[in-house]
């Protein structure tokens, strides 16, 4: 039993970790009849920012979408794509609000009680420890590195985005936020059609 509420207690801790929101939009669904290949647009025209401007991070990036796309039966391929791929990477500051719970603690006190034993009163004291009291909310804002990667599919003939997924979410660490690229693209790339 207590092995069953351990794992269930690392399950839920685990699934509560991921930080990220992952979002997409599409023109028009991939036809995988009508493209076959892609390439990346050249690095000068993405843009990153901060700690993703680095060549691990654009490494990480493109070999994960790359991954991916392969996956889905699409081939690299520099001459002549069908699409082109392009990453943006960003990271932000912004002021978040949060609210937190104000309690009031009664004071302590001992109090006289009254009591009957055998037929007789019997007086003692017995102390008395009351509950905190909710009173309110009191606002803070906080000042938080706001995490955004985004990926574009672009039609190389009509040069539309046809498909852009990404992700947002807060950056705590920046060594944990370039190891944790793989599975970010991965979870993009899972909201393609």
């Amino acid at each position: 039993m207590k092995k069953l509420i351990l794992l269930l207690f690392v399950v839920a801790a685990l699934s509560g970790c991921s930080s990220y929101n992952y979002y997409s939009v599409a023109h028009k669904p991939l036809d995988p009849s009508k493209y076959k290949t892609f390439a990346w647009i050249p690095e000068g025209k993405s843009k990153s920012t901060s700690i993703y401007d680095n060549d691990i991070a654009t490494d990480k990036i493109v070999e994960s979408a790359s991954q991916e796309m392969g996956k889905r039966g699409f081939n690299l391929q520099s001459d002549n794509p069908d699409l082109l791929l392009r990453y943006t990477a960003v990271v932000n500051k912004e002021i978040k609000d949060y609210s937190d719970p104000v309690y009031y603690n009664p004071p302590s006190r001992i109090l006289p009680r009254v009591s009957y034993y055998g037929g007789r009163r019997v007086y003692y004291y017995s102390y008395y420890n009351p509950l905190p009291v909710y009173v309110g909310e009191r606002e803070r804002s906080i000042r938080v590195k706001a995490n955004s990667i985004m990926i574009d599919i672009i039609d190389r003939k009509t040069s539309k985005v046809i498909w852009r997924g990404w992700a947002e979410g807060e950056v705590d660490n920046p060594e944990k936020a370039i190891n944790e690229i793989p599975q970010v693209i991965a979870n993009i790339f899972k909201k393609l059609p």
